[in-house]
């Protein structure tokens, strides 16, 4: 690898990334953003929960 290639590497990195903040189309609809977090969400609540329950001792 040369140092040339480091250059190249970088500048496409620099060139996606500022595709990607210029973009207004996201990649991800918000629907499936929002029913990715609800599930996010519920997992969570349930994990909460399971902590919260008191558990029989024996």
């Amino acid at each position: 690898m040369t140092m040339t290639d480091l250059s190249d590497g970088r500048a496409a990195k620099r060139d996606a990334i500022r595709k990607a903040r210029n973009s207004t189309k996201p990649t991800v609809p918000a629907d499936q953003v929002l029913a990715l977090l609800d599930a996010d969400l519920a997992r969570i609540q349930a994990a909460i929960d399971a902590l919260l329950t008191p558990r029989p001792t024996d």
